[in-house]
């Protein structure tokens, strides 16, 4: 079977007064090697590329340095640094991958992105909650860090087989605040973080979770259902076509 394509989106980066459109590796193995897909680079502001989603057959918003700007959800202000061309992307990206009912997955700021697009806002959480120890090796920054309640009857609960808990990483210095319409908690922190949420209204595959299960996409047992449920779903919807 030909494997689905997925659009990924891109984060814009400057190295040397070059603007340069950047996306992390781990995003493309485990999308490539996990969920067995193959993967094209969105980059720019996405307003034309929106109108092109038909050529696809999911969607993937990962995480990156930067958060929403403030004024995206109505707030005065917000900890930075913030990526004007990431946000006008998945803001264009977003409501047109929902309306398509194309799959769809949200990592950390792309989470963040999918609350703010419908409607939702966002928080900042204080210093140190949440987020990896900068002196510990990269690798051992995005080991797990706490617990999670995974809400019984959602997305997360049946492709976990209902365990009901399970320990995830933690870099994030943002959380949802307001939950948006048209989205359902999936997961909560033991300090009420919203850890994970879900499209509502039918929509076949829209999850959205505030860790990072791309780095050990193929060793961590959840982090490979996720990917590999997303990959289920993006081959149901080349199927359908």
């Amino acid at each position: 079977m030909t494997r689905p394509l997925v659009a990924l989106a891109c984060s814009a980066e400057t190295w040397d007064d070059v603007r340069h459109d950047a996306v992390r590796h781990k995003y493309v193995a485990a999308l490539e090697e996990v969920a067995e897909c193959t993967v094209v680079l969105v980059p720019g502001d996405g307003h034309t590329f929106a109108g092109r989603l038909d050529r696809f057959d999911g969607l993937v918003l990962g995480g990156h340095e930067t958060n929403v700007a403030p004024q995206r959800y109505g707030a005065s202000d917000g900890p930075g640094p913030f990526d004007p061309d990431r946000d006008a992307l998945a803001l264009a990206l977003i409501p047109a991958a929902v309306e398509a009912a194309l799959p769809l997955l949200g990592i950390c700021r792309g989470l963040q992105e999918l609350n703010v697009v419908h409607g939702g806002t966002l928080r900042t959480l204080d210093p140190g909650t949440h987020r990896e120890d900068l002196s510990l090796p990269r690798d051992e920054q995005y080991l797990p860090a706490h617990e999670i309640r995974i809400v019984e009857g959602g997305t997360l609960d049946e492709l976990t087989d209902r365990i009901g808990s399970a320990r995830v990483n933690s870099l994030h210095g943002q959380a949802v605040d307001r939950l948006g319409a048209g989205l359902r908690i999936e997961a909560e922190a033991p300090d009420g973080v919203v850890e994970a949420v879900a499209v509502t209204g039918g929509h076949p595959f829209g999850l959205a979770v505030q860790w990072h299960p791309e780095w050990y996409a193929t060793t961590d047992g959840l982090s490979r259902r996720i990917f590999h449920a997303f990959g289920e779903a993006a081959r149901k919807y080349t199927a359908g076509r």
